[in-house]
C-alpha cells in the first residue's frame, strides 16, 4: 500500500509538542503513537522494510551455517538422518510452502489449520452448491444453528451453552479460542450511520488485499485512520469491547507487545457484482480479536450468515444470524470461520481485525 500521509508536530495549549499524523489531501488527523507502518512515509517504510530484511537475512544465514555444519559431521561419520530432524526440515518445509493457508508458523499449528480447513471445506461445497435455493426465511431464523444434517437434533448435539458476562454474551467451547462472544445491538442508529460516513469519506480508497488462495466476491475499504479522526468516541468504544472481550477469553492482547486495527467496511452487494456475495471457510492472518458488526437490517438481503468451526465433535458448524447493530468477536486467526452465500440484497459489515503484524 502507498503511503497515505506525513508525520508532523504540533503544539497543544501548553507549549508542548506533539507529532500527529496527518492524512495526505485532507484536514484529517490522528495521534501518531500508534499508526502501522502501511500508513507511513514512504521513506520510513523502505527503512523499516531494510531493516526487518536485513534481521531476518542474518537468521536464515545463521540457520543454514547449522544446516551445512551438520550435515557435513553427520557425512564424516556416514551416520543416518536423525527422525527428528527429518520431521522438523518437513515442518518447515511445509510452513513454506502453506504460510498463506495458517494463521500461524508455530510448532504443529500449520498441519492443524489445514485439518481445520479441508474439514470445513467439504461443508462449505455443499453449502455454496445450494446457494440458488436460499430464499428468504418466513421467520426470523434461529440465533445459533447448525445446517448439516438434522438442524435441530444437531444444534442440540454442537450448541455451546450461552452464557452472559458483562455486556457480552459468550458461545463457550472446550478449546477457548473455539469460543465466541455476542454484543446484542451494540451500535446505534446515528453510529452506524457515523460508519459509512467516515467508510466513505473522499480519502478512503478501496483495498483488494485478500490472499490469492482466498475464494471471496465482496468490496473493502480500509478506513481506521478516518473512522479515528472524525468519530474518537465511537472509535475508543469499539477498541474497549475488543479488549473487553480479550480480557474475559483469550488474553491474547495482553500477550502481544503491539496491535495495529485494520478497520474495513465491506459490502456483499449481489446486485453490484452479479451473483452471490461470499467468502470461504478462512482465518484472519494474525489477528489476535476480530470483531465483525453487522450495518444492515435483516430485510435488505438474503442468506449471508455468520458461521464458524464447530464448538466440539466431528461434524457441524455454528452458524449466527446478526440483526442490524449486532457485533461477534472471536480469535481471527485461530477460529475458521466464513460467510454462507449472499444471494439477493445487500449486506454491509464493519470488520476491525487486531493485527499483530
Amino acid at each position: 500500500m502507498a503511503a497515505q500521509g506525513d508525520f508532523v508536530e504540533r503544539r497543544d495549549g501548553q507549549s508542548q509538542e506533539r507529532k500527529v499524523f496527518l492524512i495526505r489531501g485532507t484536514d484529517l488527523e490522528v495521534g501518531g503513537e500508534s499508526i502501522s507502518s502501511e500508513w507511513t512515509t514512504d521513506s520510513e517504510a523502505e527503512q523499516a522494510l531494510q531493516a526487518q530484511q536485513g534481521s531476518r537475512g542474518l537468521l536464515e544465514e545463521k540457520q543454514n551455517r547449522k544446516k551445512r555444519k551438520k550435515r557435513a559431521w553427520r557425512l564424516k561419520y556416514l551416520l543416518p538422518r536423525p527422525e527428528s530432524d527429518s520431521d522438523s526440515s518437513s515442518s518447515r518445509a511445509s510452513s513454506s510452502t502453506s504460510s498463506d493457508t495458517s494463521s500461524s508458523t508455530d510448532g504443529g499449528q500449520i498441519g492443524s489449520f489445514k485439518r481445520q480447513r479441508q474439514q470445513v471445506q467439504q461443508q462449505w461445497n455443499l453449502i455454496k452448491g445450494k446457494a440458488s435455493n436460499f430464499s428468504p426465511p418466513s421467520e426470523s431464523p434461529p440465533l445459533l444453528s447448525s445446517d448439516c444434517g438434522d438442524r435441530q437434533r444437531l444444534a442440540e448435539r454442537f450448541e455451546p451453552e450461552r452464557h452472559r458476562r458483562g455486556e457480552l454474551y459468550w458461545f463457550d467451547a472446550p478449546k477457548k479460542y473455539r469460543g465466541f462472544a455476542l454484543a446484542p445491538a451494540f451500535l446505534r442508529q446515528d453510529e452506524i450511520e457515523a460508519i459509512a460516513a467516515a467508510a466513505k469519506h473522499s480519502s478512503v480508497k478501496e483495498i483488494n488485499d485478500r490472499k490469492g488462495y482466498l475464494a471471496f466476491k465482496h468490496r473493502v475499504w480500509r478506513f481506521e485512520l478516518q473512522l479515528r479522526s472524525l468519530y474518537p468516541e465511537l472509535y475508543a468504544r469499539l477498541m474497549a469491547l475488543m479488549r473487553s472481550a480479550d480480557e474475559a477469553q483469550w488474553q491474547r492482547l495482553s500477550k502481544s507487545k503491539k496491535v495495529y486495527p485494520e478497520v474495513e467496511y465491506i459490502e456483499y452487494d449481489v446486485d453490484e457484482m452479479g451473483e452471490p456475495c461470499f467468502i470461504e471457510p478462512h482465518v484472519d492472518n494474525k489477528s489476535a480479536v476480530t470483531m465483525v458488526a453487522m450495518l444492515s437490517a435483516p430485510d435488505a438481503y438474503v442468506g449471508g450468515r455468520s458461521c464458524f468451526r464447530r464448538a466440539a465433535g466431528s461434524r457441524g458448524h455454528r452458524e449466527v444470524t446478526l440483526q442490524k447493530g449486532d457485533v461477534v468477536l472471536f480469535r481471527g486467526e485461530k477460529l475458521v470461520h466464513w460467510i454462507t452465500p449472499v444471494t439477493a440484497g445487500r449486506r454491509v459489515i464493519l470488520q476491525i481485525e487486531l493485527s499483530r503484524v
